[in-house]
């Protein structure tokens, strides 16, 4: 008997969990915005300027990634100046204190920047790629509105996200 009334408390109780998770959906189209509102981005670093803008949002399902294409301008000692277009790859990391997504992992996995002496073009690509990560991966790309539910339980922790037919698709349960 004892063994029946614990078998249905836990089937019950898994029943609450399973109610107590919600998918969210963030589209392309809402990320782009995002993205667009926090840009342009600009950093020195070792006396290189680079600035980040005019983004676009690409979510790719077969990676399930978020790829950023992104217009770069680099300014060095030198009177060096050049403008291109960079690539740059990642996931979301969500921050739950603060109802917050982050850029994780950002890579510049393709940069073309024209005007620039060959042997200026690795250390330059290093140089972006440390003030990408730096200033992507700390500067929240969206933010969840509070006051209901489903954001209150939004407040909970990340189950997973999966890019699907370019929506992100965000699974979060509140246990």
């Amino acid at each position: 008997m004892l063994r029946l009334i614990i078998s249905l408390l836990l089937l019950l109780s898994s029943q609450v969990a399973f109610a107590l998770s919600y998918t969210m959906e963030i589209s392309e189209e809402e990320l782009q915005e995002k993205v667009s509102a926090i840009m342009p981005l600009e950093k020195k670093k070792y006396f290189v300027t680079v600035i980040f803008s005019h983004p676009k949002v690409e979510l790719a399902q077969s990676a399930n990634q978020i790829g950023l294409y992104s217009q770069i301008d680099i300014s060095a000692p030198g009177g060096i100046k050049s403008t291109g277009q960079t690539k740059i790859t990642g996931s979301l990391s969500y921050e739950p204190t603060t109802n917050e997504f982050f850029f994780k992992n950002p890579a510049i996995v393709e940069m073309k920047i024209g005007k620039i002496p060959d042997f200026y073009i690795e250390p330059v690509k290093e140089i972006a790629q440390l003030i990408a990560t730096k200033m992507l991966s700390t500067t929240p790309i969206y933010k969840l509105k509070g006051g209901d539910f489903k954001n209150d339980l939004a407040k909970s922790m990340l189950k997973s996200i999966v890019v699907q037919n370019k929506t992100l698709l965000v699974e979060l349960e509140l246990f």
